[in-house]
């Protein structure tokens, strides 16, 4: 019972399923208040619930730098030294790492998931489906670089920074995730997969529903691990950037700071004035883009891992 994305739009090999001849799948806008709605299927609303995989990152990232903003941790702190003690003494390739370094991908720590790690948390996932395990499967693995010197893609850096939010706050990831930002941005139909049950809508017309329902019902982590809706997500992204209900402008700036160049700041990618992030988990498939000019969102989620969804950034960027 796992889940996860491997890169920015990129789909781990997971194995084909048996989809309908048009997945379930949503398309939602939202600009100065109007709402854009497109459904494959007559049981689809904005309100539906979709596993959204790597857009979560941006949550994560939020959560982080909510607890910077108000000095509970610095972003260019050690990461090892916020880290439960155990996983920082297991692994020498996070000397150097800091908080920013997770934030950006630019650790250089290599990714756990992989198929190996897949098979192994669909066996055994009581064992396997945590976040100790996650990192366990590639801490004592070397650096692919210095930390701060080049990018790659790595989900590794967010489950650790899920571990790092559970430091800092004493509560559990759905908990502080929960606290520091769903209920801030008010969004109505969000949650860290394991809090709490699916509701009966969750996979509804995916044809695998019973496998999905049971893959979802393990612990989420920092990576990737919420359940959402298209309005939700839209609503994230507005609290976000437009009603400043999370974040300062001085750390909107931080998130939104790329000085690398690799078109990715803190949990989010950016092309210019449009920001957003992908993602691919067993099941399904999302995107999310706004405009940061015109404040336009789009999202896209499907339930078939090679859905398209190019529409979102089609749209804000028409």
């Amino acid at each position: 019972m796992y889940r996860k994305v491997v890169a920015t739009g990129l789909l781990c090999c997971l194995g084909a399923l048996p989809l309908a001849a048009e997945p379930a799948s949503i398309r939602f806008a939202l600009s100065g208040g109007q709402e854009t709605v497109k459904t494959s299927v007559p049981t689809m609303t904005p309100d539906t619930p979709f596993a959204i995989a790597s857009v979560g990152k941006a949550f994560t990232a939020v959560a982080i730098l909510r607890l910077a903003e108000r000095g509970r941790l610095d972003l260019d702190a050690a990461a090892a030294d916020l880290l439960p003690p155990e996983i920082a003494a297991s692994w020498p390739a996070l000397s150097g790492v800091t908080v920013r370094h997770l934030l950006s991908m630019t650790s250089g720590l290599p990714d756990y998931y992989d198929e190996e790690f897949f098979d192994a948390a669909l066996a055994d996932p009581d064992r396997m489906q945590r976040q100790e395990a996650a990192v366990a499967h590639v801490a004592g693995e070397p650096a692919l670089f210095p930390p701060g010197t080049d990018f790659d893609y790595s989900n590794t850096n967010y489950v650790l920074l899920g571990l790092i939010l559970e430091q800092a706050t004493g509560l559990d990831y759905a908990t502080a995730l929960t606290r520091e930002v769903l209920v801030t941005a008010r969004l109505r139909d969000s949650f860290v997969f394991g809090s709490r049950p699916l509701p009966a809508s969750f996979a509804a017309d995916h044809p695998d529903r019973d496998d999905l329902r049971l893959y979802y019902s393990g612990e989420g982590f920092g990576d990737g691990g919420i359940i959402a809706s298209a309005r939700d997500v839209a609503r994230f992204y507005t609290a976000l950037f437009i009603d400043d209900l999370l974040l300062s402008d001085a750390m909107q700036a931080e998130m939104m700071a790329d000085p690398g160049r690799w078109s990715y700041g803190l949990g989010v990618e950016i092309d210019g004035d449009i920001v957003g992030h992908s993602g691919g988990d067993f099941g399904y498939v999302a995107d999310v883009r706004m405009n940061l000019g015109t404040g336009v969102v789009a999202v896209v989620l499907v339930a078939d891992e090679d859905g398209d969804t190019n529409w979102a950034w089609n749209h804000v960027s028409d």
